[in-house]
């Protein structure tokens, strides 16, 4: 038997970080004039002088809609800040980094607070927030002061602007609509509600997904719901309403985690939405209230599959995996990649521009992009500030030997999705 895609591609993954590593060096080490006072000098001075500390903002929603997968973020984030203060050291930078956690959230109103705290700090490089509605609301402020923004899981394609201080490590959802779009045709979708959270990041993932799957030849029906509610009770109820009344085929459900968790065990107890098939974004891949026993059975019943952003076949990816669960006892859920190579961009970027002025921060942050292969594969922005290369994964919720888990099931290659194992019986 021959090699499969995603094997070639590991293949070819490994070969090449060895080349990535060493350019990132290169890189970086232009801008080692400018910044020497961080290093220690030769003769070994640095031992005997203190660590300069850089602080480094976090605005994280370690509470709200998020909360599930934030909590694991910031887990993620004290692993990054570990790693890369090991890195710079061993590579004979006298300086240790801090990160400078607040909770957002994952309010528009508290993020911005959060970036005018750091601001007031003088922190300029903040990773986060995670939604596009965040994301929206601290914009204008950093870009007025210069501080360097970098959202780990923002995908709003209305975001996507050349020249700001935005940037995101991961690919805008125009990209992954048409992914989504395309496992849901390909499934045997025709006819399908889009149910989706009335927000920056809902609104603009159902237009692409509708205007993909209508391109496709299929019907998408556009179905908005108010998010950050307690309950979902009653949008569910009128959701079975809608399938019944159109007979759609599918449900394409575009949430985050809480909201979505309820969302689906209420789904689990209506007989119309457990007869069809359901299809759901990255929001909510990674939180606990999706492998709750009723909402993973009700997963196996409708075949519910998703799509992520993912660098297929990543070996870093793996070892980042193994090492988060090992030390924190703790799955990676979506965005965890992102949100690491994020923090190692911010760092690097730092010590390559030598102050701590923003915009040179942005400009050094661009070029150490280039040459940066990270757990998330390939930074390299594009002119907007997003992640140029994106890839993404099919994943579902399968029954496991201690319960329901995640598992990343199939790929998006060359147009359609190619199924690496099968994911229900």
């Amino acid at each position: 038997m021959g090699e499969s895609s995603a094997t070639k591609t590991s293949v070819v993954n490994v070969k090449i970080i060895a080349v990535a590593v060493i350019a990132l060096l290169v890189g970086v080490a232009i801008g080692f004039a400018a910044s020497s006072a961080l290093s220690g000098g030769a003769g070994g001075s640095s031992a005997q002088q203190p660590k300069k500390v850089i602080q480094i903002g976090f605005t994280l929603p370690l509470t709200g809609s998020l909360s599930s997968i934030g909590k694991i973020w910031e887990k993620v984030a004290y692993m990054a800040i570990d790693d890369l203060n090991q890195e710079v050291q061993a590579y004979g930078f006298n300086v240790e980094f801090k990160p400078v956690i607040l909770d957002d959230g994952t309010s528009p109103e508290k993020a911005l607070q959060n970036v005018q705290t750091f601001a007031q700090q003088g922190i300029k490089v903040v990773i986060g927030p995670a939604a596009s509605s965040q994301v929206k609301a601290v914009k204008s402020f950093a870009d007025s002061n210069q501080i360097v923004i970098i959202s780990p899981s923002s995908t709003a394609p209305t975001l996507a602007i050349p020249n700001d201080f935005i940037f995101r490590t991961v690919g805008s959802d125009a990209g992954q609509a048409k992914v989504l779009a395309t496992l849901a045709y390909q499934e045997g979708a025709r006819k399908v509600i889009v149910f989706h959270r009335n927000d920056e990041y809902g609104n603009a993932f159902a237009d692409f997904f509708k205007r993909y799957f209508s391109e496709m030849g299929g019907t998408a029906l556009d179905m908005p719901y108010q998010s950050d509610l307690s309950d979902y009770a009653a949008e569910v109820a009128s959701l079975a309403n809608k399938v019944q009344s159109e007979k759609a085929d599918a449900v394409v459900l575009i949430s985050f985690d809480t909201d979505g968790g309820n969302i689906l065990s209420h789904a689990a107890e209506s007989q119309v939405l457990s007869s069809i098939r359901w299809f759901i974004s990255e929001g909510p891949h990674g939180a606990s209230e999706l492998t709750a026993p009723a909402v993973g059975a009700f997963a196996a019943k409708t075949k519910l599959l998703g799509t992520r952003p993912l660098f297929i076949a990543n070996p870093l990816y793996e070892d980042f995996k193994q090492r988060l669960k090992s030390k924190y006892g703790v799955e990676a859920s979506v965005f965890c990649d992102n949100l690491y190579d994020a923090v190692k961009l911010a760092g690097w970027a730092i010590l390559r521009a030598g102050s701590n002025d923003g915009n040179a921060i942005r400009n050094a942050l661009v070029e150490v992009a280039k040459n940066y292969y990270g757990v998330s594969g390939w930074t390299i922005f594009d002119a907007a500030g997003d992640k140029a290369y994106q890839d993404y994964g099919v994943w579902a919720i399968v029954k496991g030997a201690t319960g329901y888990e995640f598992k990343d099931v199939g790929v998006y290659e060359r147009g359609s999705i190619v199924f690496l194992e099968k994911p229900y019986p």
